[in-house]
């Protein structure tokens, strides 16, 4: 039988989510809201406000992704994508949405990315998750339109310019967001419109695009072409240009110099 894990009771500083994705479980729960046994089913998603107290014991192990959002933060992008700010979230223990869950899930698989675009991904997927959140709650109205808004042809044009000068760096979706003059709601919005995939997604395009260059016409070591395009770690590099074209990169540069 497993141990039984516990979390003393403590006051939350930030807005904190927990999908669980254990088997089903017995938990006892302390809570101003909601007390008492309760078993908690896979798929569940517990909503905790900042501010709020509680505690909980699994009766057995437990497993989730958990997601935590700095309340001003979490205002701020429930503005930028023309909703109200400080609508109070409600503490909740309920089961997920398909969409959230789906966003869960790709956080957690984003979370074990170790490549310098990684960062950007939980950026947007987290961002998707508060907007997801609030629109349930009431605090945005659900898009009506099917039709993705677009960048201007010069907003583009600096978002690329800005990637490619900055190749060698981690990029933020906050640097791409400012660079076309949008919020970040807005970008992500309009970038996919634009250019058919996420912001993550491009910009790893345009640093394995630029390793292949590197690789095929350079003299520079691989480990200077992981630096080049933004990677400190060899390894991580090698793994992340091997799942974009299929080989190593030290197997690539050996079959184009033939």
């Amino acid at each position: 039988m497993h141990e039984p894990t516990e979390f003393a009771e403590r006051e939350l500083l930030q807005h904190n989510l927990f999908l669980y994705t254990g088997p089903a479980a017995r938990a006892e729960i302390k809570s101003p809201e909601f007390a008492g046994m309760r078993w908690i089913h896979p798929g569940s998603i517990w909503i905790m406000p900042e501010g709020s107290r509680h505690s909980v014991r699994f009766e057995s192990r437990m497993a989730g992704i958990a997601l935590a959002f700095d309340p001003p933060t979490f205002d701020l992008l429930v503005q930028s994508a023309g909703g109200r700010a400080s609508l109070p979230i409600l503490h909740a223990l309920t089961p997920c949405s398909p969409r959230i869950y789906h966003l869960m899930r790709a956080l957690m698989h984003e979370s074990l990315d170790a490549s310098p675009d990684s960062g950007m991904g939980l950026e947007c997927i987290a961002t998707a998750v508060a907007l997801s959140i609030s629109t349930h709650a009431g605090a945005i109205a659900p898009l009506k339109t099917r039709t993705a808004p677009r960048l201007a042809p010069k907003q583009i044009r600096a978002v690329q310019a800005f990637v490619e000068t900055h190749l060698h760096q981690k990029i933020s979706l906050a640097d791409l967001a400012a660079t076309a003059g949008l919020s970040s709601f807005h970008f992500l919005r309009s970038f996919k419109g634009s250019l058919g995939s996420t912001p993550a997604k491009y910009v790893m395009d345009r640093r394995m695009e630029r390793a292949r260059y590197l690789l095929k016409v350079g003299k520079i070591t691989v480990s200077d072409v992981a630096i080049e395009v933004g990677f400190e770690d060899v390894s991580h590099f090698s793994r992340a240009f091997r799942r974009a074209m299929g080989v190593t990169p030290s197997a690539f540069r050996s079959a184009t110099q033939e």
